[in-house]
C-alpha cells in the first residue's frame, strides 16, 4: 500500500509538472509567434518606407531634371521642391547648354580645356591667375577677351592709377 501511494503521489507530481512544462511551451510559442508578428510589422513598415523614400528619391530628381531642362533654377521653386538653392554648378551646366542652345559643337580635352570643333576659340586654366578664361586664336596668337586679362593690361599700362 505504501509503494502505491507514493508511486500515485509521484505520477501527480510528474503530471503536474508536464501541466506546467505545457503550459510554459505554449506561453513561449505564443510568444514566438508574437514576436515574429512584430517582426513581418516591421518589415512590411521598411518596405514601404523604403519605397516611400524610393519614390521621393525619384520625384525630387524628375523634378531637378525638369528645372534642369527648362534652363530654370527659380529659388521658390527650389524651395518647394526640397532642392538645394541654386549654386554654381547650375551656373556651370547654364553655361555649357548655353553653347548646345546656340549650336556650338564642342568637345572638353583631357587637360581641361573646352573647345568649339575648329580649336579657334577654346576656355582654358589661367593658372597664374587661377581663373578660367575665354581665348579666341588669332593669326598673330592667342586674344583673350577675360576681364582679368583686361583688368591687368590696364594696370601694367598704368601701375600708379594716374590716368
Amino acid at each position: 500500500m505504501f509503494g502505491l501511494t507514493t508511486h500515485a503521489r509521484l505520477t501527480a507530481e510528474v503530471e503536474a509538472h508536464l501541466t506546467t512544462i505545457r503550459a510554459r511551451l505554449e506561453a513561449e510559442n505564443l510568444l514566438t509567434e508574437e514576436i515574429n508578428s512584430h517582426i513581418e510589422t516591421i518589415r512590411a513598415r521598411n518596405t514601404a518606407t523604403d519605397a516611400l523614400d524610393k519614390e521621393r528619391r525619384i520625384t525630387r530628381l524628375l523634378a531637378e531634371q525638369l528645372l534642369d531642362a527648362t534652363g530654370h533654377y527659380p529659388t521658390a521653386a527650389r524651395t518647394q521642391l526640397g532642392l538645394p538653392p541654386a549654386g554654381p554648378w547650375e551656373r556651370a551646366v547654364e553655361g555649357l547648354n548655353a553653347l548646345v542652345d546656340a549650336g556650338v559643337l564642342f568637345h572638353i580635352e583631357p587637360d581641361g580645356h573646352i573647345s568649339n570643333s575648329t580649336g579657334d576659340e577654346h576656355i582654358e586654366w589661367d593658372r597664374t591667375a587661377k581663373r578660367w578664361r575665354l581665348v579666341h586664336e588669332a593669326e598673330d596668337g592667342p586674344v583673350s577677351v577675360t576681364v582679368d586679362d583686361v583688368l591687368r593690361a590696364s594696370v601694367q599700362a598704368d601701375p600708379d592709377g594716374s590716368r
